[in-house]
């Protein structure tokens, strides 16, 4: 598994307990990266996409809400599921040095690892949806190209 791919892992893994708990993303996070055997590497790339997903939280609630509402509802979304997209949402969104394609793919592999079989299907239409946003033309964008943040209409709500 690479250095990247174990940082979210232990970001959703923080995420996820903070979440459950109440206890703060920083606090989780620190303390999983104080039972692991962690690169320095995925140490801080875990540290700064965590750091991204506590600051925008309330955003992309709010955006998450937005993307899902016209087919579901988003108080029916699990806990890890809601985790895993606002991860995701968040690095499509701030995380300019990453190819959407690869955030996405990093989602659904969470997703396949962590939640039931149906999640990834609809994981993978939130997150399209999303990047097509960010991207207003997903096909035609170079996947490497860095991105502009976007500020998604209807900001505002409570933290995911």
């Amino acid at each position: 598994m690479g250095k990247r791919r174990k940082a979210r892992d232990v970001v959703l893994q923080s995420y996820y307990a903070s979440l459950i708990s109440g206890a703060s993303l920083h606090d989780t996070l620190e303390d999983q990266l104080g039972r692991r055997d962690a690169a320095d590497e995925t140490s801080e790339f875990a540290r700064e996409l965590a750091t991204k997903v506590s600051t925008h939280a309330v955003e992309m609630k709010s955006w998450l809400g937005r993307l899902v509402s016209r087919d579901w509802d988003p108080a029916r979304l699990g806990v890890l599921e809601r985790a895993i997209l606002a991860i995701g949402l968040t690095e499509l969104k701030y995380s300019p040095d990453v190819p959407y394609r690869v955030v996405i793919n990093e989602a659904l592999d969470l997703t396949h690892r962590y939640c039931e079989d149906g999640a990834v299907g609809f994981v993978n239409g939130v997150l399209d949806r999303a990047a097509r946003e960010v991207y207003p033309d997903p096909a035609g964008a170079d996947a490497a190209a860095p991105r502009t943040a976007q500020t998604p209409e209807g900001e505002g709500g409570e933290a995911p």
